[in-house]
């Protein structure tokens, strides 16, 4: 009976976690929504990589995903209008 409660208490606190996670990552996205051109996104990559070199950005792998996110986003909205233009 010990190791069934162990192995469901393990469970949930792992799926508390992934939904955490999760939240954390919806929330990042939100507040870097805001950062879409290439330049917004340069400048906020160079901080983020000099504070991963000094250990305070250990979320910098996905902050840098979220801002690529953010910059293939800009450069599709730029590119529908020419699409469309040609007919694709």
């Amino acid at each position: 009976m010990t190791t069934n409660t162990n192995l469901w208490t393990t469970v949930k606190d792992e799926l508390r976690e992934r939904r955490e996670r999760r939240e954390a990552t919806r929330r990042l996205r939100a507040d870097l929504a805001a950062y879409r051109t290439p330049t917004e996104v340069e400048d906020l990559m160079a901080t983020v990589d000099a504070h991963e070199a000094a250990g305070l950005a250990p979320d910098a792998p996905v902050i840098r995903g979220i801002l690529q996110d953010n910059l293939r986003g800009y450069y599709e909205a730029r590119q529908a209008p020419m699409r469309q233009a040609i007919g694709l």
